[in-house]
């Protein structure tokens, strides 16, 4: 073990060529991203000048307007990769696997597309070397995925498909024959679709073989990144796709729409790579993916809905409006879409939730006793304890303690796990994020390492809440965090707890003011027995 001597020592040792290769490879990012805009630039103005203006013109827009939109947008873009790269690289562990990590998503942000084509486009002195870090930031960015997070290759034939990429890299710039983007539509999108779908398989089988928390959770960021990116350029561009005779100019609408979208979906790559590797936000991936499902089959269905609806009233329309049959259709569509919005989305929810999240938990299944028929049947101790036992083999949760408050003060706890007489004492109800508890708030304290979670128990039955307590929450099991969707679920827990525990209050004070009026009355048939035998 390193004296505390050493230790500084070989901190700066490792952290120092770290931050140099850092500076490095955000130099050859900027570098390159000016060498880049400056092509695009170029390549922007000579479609508006040759293709677009007349179109813009009629649109009340400027050439001006078409080039700047593009640029700004796309270098969001850019700038989103390289500044992910060198926050992983200056802010992340020092391993290999971050270098490459950063490496990767600064060369990529500035090689692919939209950028990526004014390099193919290009032809000058800079073609060659511009190519080669087109290549090289490409095959480097699928080997990242091949490797993460632990730095090994999982699967024997990731190992040939690197050795491959690394050649296809190296020779692509000079062999025109290698470069998918010679090939016409849509082969391009299928040759690099497909390199990355091989990172995508290569991650959800980590993600299936993997069995440290952590680590699966990484997994699940960016194969969610890579797969919407994928996605989000295929949608984007499905219109040239499927329709190959759209030729610019005429297509100048469907591209302003368009690349919001694509540079939006691209965004979700650098994000979620850089919300793994730095464990930002990590455990709440699985409510992103829940709202990401629900919202897409949403879109997708109430986009079916409005196409379908709006040619069949167009066509019944038409005999009798003519000309003015389509707007009249839309209008109506629209308005069955908007009406069907709540109640398809609360479907889809429910769906979603009960075939790919079985095991999301039901207040109503898994606490039975906060239930009206159930909660008077145990008294507020035995319901206290049933809770907080519930809660953490749910949530595997290392230990809990309801306090029940009274003037700033916890008047009554239960406790279950090991909880020590310490950390019981350090509990007070008037520390400052205590406020934020009486007002019916679930509070994240990530300094505090005791409990970092108090979940509010409200009583919601009266004209104002009535604060009944607090339910604080040790650390989870494994180095996890709490998650929004379990803030979320905590916060409906919070009222209905707080009613089934004053309930239970109430019935466990009757029940004892009943043993009370037995005891007193049992004592007086005593008395009366006595006196009876007494007196014979």
């Amino acid at each position: 073990m390193n004296s505390p001597e050493t230790q500084p020592h070989n901190y700066l040792m490792i952290r120092l060529p770290m931050r140099w290769v850092a500076f490095f490879i955000l130099g050859i990012s900027l570098i390159s991203g000016i060498a880049t805009i400056t092509i695009r630039f170029e390549q922007l103005q000579y479609m508006a000048d040759t293709y677009y203006h007349p179109y813009l013109v009629k649109a009340g827009l400027s050439d001006n307007f078409y080039i700047l939109y593009f640029l700004l947008l796309e270098s969001l873009l850019a700038l989103a990769f390289a500044v992910t790269g060198g926050m992983i690289a200056l802010r992340g562990s020092a391993t290999w696997m971050t270098i490459l990590a950063a490496i990767a998503l600064m060369l990529f942000g500035v090689s692919v597309p939209p950028p990526l084509h004014a390099l193919v486009a290009q032809q000058g002195a800079l073609d060659l070397p511009l190519k080669l870090l087109r290549s090289v930031g490409l095959a480097s960015f699928i080997i990242f995925f091949y490797v993460f997070p632990d730095g090994r290759f999982a699967l024997g034939w990731t190992r040939i498909g690197a050795i491959a990429l690394v050649a296809w890299s190296l020779l692509c710039p000079f062999f025109y024959q290698l470069d998918p983007y010679q090939l016409p539509h849509p082969f391009p999108f299928v040759v690099l679709a497909g390199w990355l779908s091989t990172a995508v398989v290569a991650q959800l089988y980590r993600y299936f073989r993997l069995t440290e928390p952590t680590q699966r959770q990484q997994t699940k960021w960016v194969v969610f990144g890579l797969t919407i990116a994928v996605l989000g350029d295929f949608v984007t561009h499905i219109a040239w796709y499927f329709f190959p005779s759209l030729q610019p100019g005429p297509d100048w609408l469907i591209l302003l729409l368009h690349h919001p979208f694509f540079i939006v979906s691209q965004l979700l790559i650098p994000l979620s790579i850089g919300f793994s590797i730095l464990h930002f936000g990590l455990w709440e991936i699985d409510f992103i993916i829940n709202q990401t499902v629900i919202y897409g089959l949403l879109t997708t269905v109430l986009a079916a809905i409005w196409a379908t609806l709006a040619k069949l009233l167009e066509g019944l329309f038409a005999e009798f409006l003519g000309s003015s049959a389509t707007p009249i259709a839309t209008g109506f569509a629209v308005l069955v879409v908007g009406l069907a919005f709540g109640a398809t989305r609360k479907y889809l929810e429910t769906f979603v939730n009960t075939y790919f999240y079985p095991n999301k938990v039901n207040l109503s299944r898994d606490f039975v006793e906060i239930l009206p028929e159930a909660r008077a049947t145990v008294s507020s101790s035995e319901l206290e304890e049933i809770l907080i036992s519930r809660i953490l083999e749910l949530f595997d949760i290392s230990y809990g303690v309801i306090f029940l408050c009274n003037e700033n003060q916890p008047s009554h706890f239960i406790s279950v796990g090991d909880v020590e007489p310490e950390m019981i004492e350090s509990f007070a109800c008037d520390a400052p994020a205590f406020n934020q508890v009486r007002q019916g708030m679930v509070v994240k304290q990530p300094d505090n390492h005791v409990f970092p979670l108090l979940v509010p128990l409200i009583l919601r039955q009266t004209k104002e809440p009535k604060f009944m307590g607090v339910l604080a929450l040790g650390p989870m099991q494994k180095g996890r965090e709490y998650s929004l969707n379990e803030l979320w679920m905590f916060k409906r827990f919070a009222s209905q707890a707080g009613t089934a525990i004053y309930i239970a209050q109430i019935n466990t004070e009757n029940y004892q003011k009943l043993e009370q009026k037995i005891t007193v009355l049992e004592q007086k048939i005593d008395r009366l027995n006595s006196q009876s035998l007494l007196s014979h």
